[in-house]
């Protein structure tokens, strides 16, 4: 039997620049667990929170690592807003032995630990993912009843609900699956059902139910948490694919997606909001951000793995930069071969 994984997180380094401070349980916290590839994005989510909301929320970032430029942009952003901004560092050497893929690393599984650790000190902690943007006012989420319920969250969309029932042999996850992007958890009752260390036994144990984690963390999440969440509506987890930008030539049908009460935005796919070529109408909740943020400045980010080489051609095609694409799949075609 796989002993299951030891992880150890500490206080890394606090911001606190807030005029009038507070216990943290009389605000809304907001919870983010990445590695390096999405410390920056974090930031720009912090500050799309900022910038539409007036109520009082602390922000804790759990991730393996941070480097000078962000610790910069972080004070920065803590100064500008008059912010609480704590930072933990996590040793998630052990997490190698999880399922993990190609688009998600092992930070997927922070979140985890996020929630046994901040248990001690909070009731209730909402947690986003890097990818996550917000447009509107999180009071209502903010008073969520999560009575008798171990979290809040979102159904997710029609095409994986079809999917789930075949994947994990559970009929009565179809038409309940939620994704794992926005979490709003009652920590107490998770502590009480012991939720880290029994998601953990199930991902350890290989050949559980012979079952397909396709999502490890989210699978593992809806089996365990099936009949005790609380729905919240589509508005504060509204996802949204980039890549269905190259089927739509108008680029506006993301209205049809994104509307005026959407709260929360979730870009989900290989292609990002920051990627430098996602420059579509429905990326500018995150422009809005990071235009008034520390990070600015900062040029959008080029394609790096395999499969965003391939995202990227395809875009610039659609985009009718003919040039940029031809030489974007070219590039793709000396990578695919190259890793043969």
């Amino acid at each position: 039997m796989n002993s299951l994984p030891v992880i150890k997180i500490s206080e890394y380094k606090v911001f606190d620049d807030r005029t009038i401070s507070g216990a943290d349980n009389d605000s809304l916290n907001i919870a983010y667990g990445v590695d390096r590839n999405y410390l920056d994005w974090v930031g720009i989510s912090i500050t799309s929170v900022v910038i539409n909301n007036s109520i009082n929320i602390n922000y804790h970032i759990v991730a393996d690592e941070f480097n000078s430029s962000f610790l910069k942009n972080i004070e920065a952003l803590a100064k500008k807003y008059k912010l609480k901004i704590s930072l933990y560092l996590i040793n998630a050497d052990s997490l190698d032995c999880l399922p993990r893929t190609k688009i998600w690393s092992r930070a997927m599984y922070f979140r985890l630990f996020a929630f046994e650790l901040f248990s001690s000190k909070l009731d209730k902690l909402l947690y986003l993912d890097a990818d996550v943007f917000c447009k509107g006012r999180l009071d209502e989420l903010a008073a969520c009843d999560l009575t008798g319920n171990i979290a809040a969250v979102v159904r997710d969309v029609d095409s994986m609900q079809k999917k789930v029932v075949d994947r994990l042999k559970d009929p009565e996850l179809q038409g309940n699956y939620f994704n794992s992007g926005v979490v709003y958890a009652n920590l107490q009752e998770w502590v009480k059902n012991d939720l880290t260390n029994r998601i953990l036994t199930m991902l350890t144990h290989e050949n559980h139910n012979r079952l397909t984690y396709k999502y490890p963390d989210q699978d593992v999440l809806n089996i365990l948490l099936k009949g005790k969440v609380k729905y919240l509506p589509r508005k504060f987890n509204t996802i949204y694919t980039i890549k269905s930008e190259l089927k739509d030539k108008t680029h506006n049908k993301y209205k049809e997606t994104i509307f005026d009460e959407t709260v929360l935005i979730h870009y989900t796919g290989v292609t990002k909001p920051w990627h430098k070529w996602a420059t579509y109408p429905s990326v500018q909740y995150y422009l809005q951000a990071l235009t008034v943020s520390p990070w600015k400045d900062q040029p959008p980010r080029d394609a790096q793995t395999i499969v965003e080489l391939k995202k990227r051609y395809k875009h610039f095609l659609v985009q009718h930069k003919y040039v940029a694409g031809f030489v974007a799949g070219v590039s793709y075609l000396l990578k695919k071969n190259s890793t043969r």
